[in-house]
């Protein structure tokens, strides 16, 4: 098993290799250093160089010319990289090692690199060459889309595990770690964790957790990547039967979302979804909430590579592209991720069978979205 996997992540990063070269072709350039971490984990087919969890970059980078690639690391880092971050490619089979001491970092190697040199990040080398490749990691490539479901099946069901313990009593922070230390013990690396309780859930479109109680109505928001695909999911809690306004507006937001969901599709483009959305928002009673929230778009390797604007061009829906949409009205929140491909669409975050789920109608299709859980 191991050997295939290998040999799968080893052809996953070559075809990469390929998209990336072809990008310095068009830009001439002799070199380009990926320094971000997503982008690093993109590059080499899930490999994660942050140390710290809180910034962009990364404590190894790769370096790409037209023939070679390197992997570019510290003194401290190199042999972790090599034998843990990296071990599902077999790294020696495909990158070159190039250590520098931590205490000089790697700005005076990265000047000795003949030519012309661009990067994903500011740096004195490069020469204010500076390049967002966000495109470069959309659609998913087969590799990608083919793991991706397994990634949404887990942080789905670890936040689920959460919504069933939780009780009264504790505190958004509390339930916030609970679900990071779930997700965390499960493989996930959380990079979102919202927590919203009774009152908080209506005021806040992202609730950042607080030291409020938890009394009847709770709901938990989501983003965890694992080898750097991120995942999308909300989960909303109450204890006692619902009130008729809390119940209203989850099936509201629940058709709205439905909606989005019946017009993506590959070949659609975004402002159509955005369009549907709008137009159901007001079959609702709710024309305009999309102001008060964004309303998603295309997920990756980032919690969204791009969100989806209202009015704007933002192209097609590719085959084996991810989305994760959430629209929300006060007090409410639907939120799941999909892959999109000719075959049709995926919800890889789906309920599982222990969640409850409601049926909804969206243009003459019945969509399934998972309902207030009720404990």
């Amino acid at each position: 098993m191991s050997n295939c996997l290998g040999e799968c992540a080893r052809l996953e990063v070559e075809f990469k290799l390929g998209r990336v070269r072809e990008f310095m072709r068009e830009q001439e350039l002799d070199a380009l250093l990926l320094g971000r971490a997503d982008n690093f984990a993109w590059i080499t087919a899930g490999g994660d160089s942050r140390c710290a969890s809180t910034t962009d970059m990364g404590v190894a980078s790769v370096l790409i010319t037209p023939g070679r690639q390197y992997i570019l690391t510290s003194s401290i880092e190199i042999d972790r990289v090599r034998a843990e971050t990296l071990a599902h490619i077999a790294p020696a089979d495909v990158f070159e090692f190039v250590e520098y001491p931590w205490h000089h970092g790697q700005d005076g190697m990265l000047g000795e690199i003949p030519g012309k040199l661009g990067a994903d990040f500011s740096c004195t080398a490069a020469q204010g060459r500076f390049y967002d490749v966000t495109a470069l990691r959309m659609p998913f490539t087969p590799w990608e889309a083919d793991r991706y479901p397994g990634i949404g099946r887990g942080v789905s069901d670890a936040v689920e595990r959460v919504c069933f313990r939780i009780e009264p009593g504790m505190t958004e922070r509390m339930i916030a770690g609970m679900t990071a230390a779930e997700l965390i013990q499960a493989g996930f690396t959380p990079t979102v964790v919202l927590v919203g309780a009774d009152d908080r859930v209506r005021l806040r479109r992202h609730p950042t957790p607080t030291g409020n109680t938890l009394e009847r109505y709770c709901m938990i928001v989501v983003c965890a990547h694992q080898g750097g695909l991120v995942v999308a999911v909300t989960r909303s809690v109450h204890f006692g039967r619902p009130p008729r306004e809390v119940s209203s507006a989850h099936e509201a937001v629940a058709r709205v979302h439905a909606a989005m969901i019946v017009a993506t599709r590959v070949g659609a483009e975004y402002q159509d979804v955005m369009d549907r959305a709008c137009a159901q928002y007001e079959a609702e009673g709710y024309g305009g909430e999309w102001r008060y929230l964004h309303q998603g778009g295309p997920i990756g390797y980032q919690d969204r590579e791009f969100l989806v604007v209202p009015g704007a061009k933002q192209g097609r829906i590719a085959d084996r592209q991810a989305i994760a949409w959430n629209p929300s009205v006060p007090g409410a929140k639907s939120e799941d991720t999909m892959l999109v491909s000719e075959d049709g669409l995926q919800i890889v975050t789906r309920a599982s069978t222990e969640w409850p789920t409601i049926d909804v109608e969206a243009d003459g299709t019945i969509v399934q979205r998972p309902a207030i859980l009720v404990r």
